[in-house]
């Protein structure tokens, strides 16, 4: 977890939202707020495909109707270089998946899950896939 992050979107917010940086199960779930938009950036492809699951299914909980998880994570993909896919292999994550391997656990929630992958957000050759998952 990194307070860091909290504090800076607080400091550039204010009052306009709530930010929180915890560890949440579905234990703690009876006490959580609901919330209209969840973020998991980079996070996936650290899980299992257990652990994505659970996290999906804890997000599909806490946000409120017509609320959406959107998550970022590399991605293998068939038209990827050799250097894309080399980098990709060294991530300290070790679950990074294909586009079908991402989308397949978040439909086991999300009945819309919009798919976009991007090559353009690093300076590095890496893919990305941002999921943008509503129920």
């Amino acid at each position: 977890m990194n307070y860091a992050y909290i504090r800076a979107a607080q400091r550039r917010f204010g009052n306009r939202g709530s930010f929180l940086c915890k560890y949440i199960s579905m234990n703690a779930l009876p006490n959580m707020a609901q919330f209209d938009i969840a973020l998991a950036l980079g996070v996936v492809h650290h899980l299992n495909d257990h652990e994505a699951t659970e996290l999906f299914q804890l997000a599909g909980v806490v946000l409120k109707p017509g609320g959406r998880l959107v998550t970022l994570d590399g991605v293998y993909c068939h038209d990827q270089s050799r250097v894309e896919r080399f980098v990709l292999s060294k991530d300290r994550g070790r679950h990074v998946r294909t586009r079908n391997g991402y989308l397949d656990l978040a439909s086991k929630v999300f009945g819309t899950v919009n798919v976009t992958i991007r090559r353009d957000l690093l300076r590095i050759p890496y893919t990305h896939i941002i999921l943008e998952c509503t129920k």
